[in-house]
């Protein structure tokens, strides 16, 4: 069976800009910018980002899964009852996809360039 674990956490932001601000003054946070919608966190204890694009910004925070085969977390996710929201598709750093769990919350999985 394939590894799975939350290893990353997703903030959507209306404005990335006073976002960045926020976290920066009140937890002296800093980031990686990687374009004009995406920010890495670098200091939040767990991976983090904020992501403002609000066409590809999720309605909740978004925690994502690492696994090491895409294809067999997709095919279980179905199979438990889970909805595919975003169908695979790659990123800068990988490829993920996004899924609806039966209780309603929204999740991702990804798996590292190779």
């Amino acid at each position: 069976m394939a590894d799975y674990r939350i290893d990353y956490l997703e903030f959507p932001s209306r404005d990335g800009a006073a976002s960045r601000s926020f976290f920066t003054d009140a937890f002296g946070w800093s980031f990686t910018h990687y374009g004009p919608t995406y920010d890495a966190i670098n200091d939040a204890g767990i991976d983090t980002g904020i992501q403002s694009d609000t066409g590809e910004a999720t309605a909740a925070p978004l925690a994502i899964i690492h696994t090491d085969d895409l294809e067999q977390a997709l095919l279980q996710v179905v199979a438990a009852g889970g909805t595919i929201t975003r169908d695979p598709f790659d990123f800068p750093g990988g490829r993920r996809f996004h899924f609806r769990e039966p209780g309603g919350n929204e999740l991702a999985v990804w798996i590292e360039r190779a």
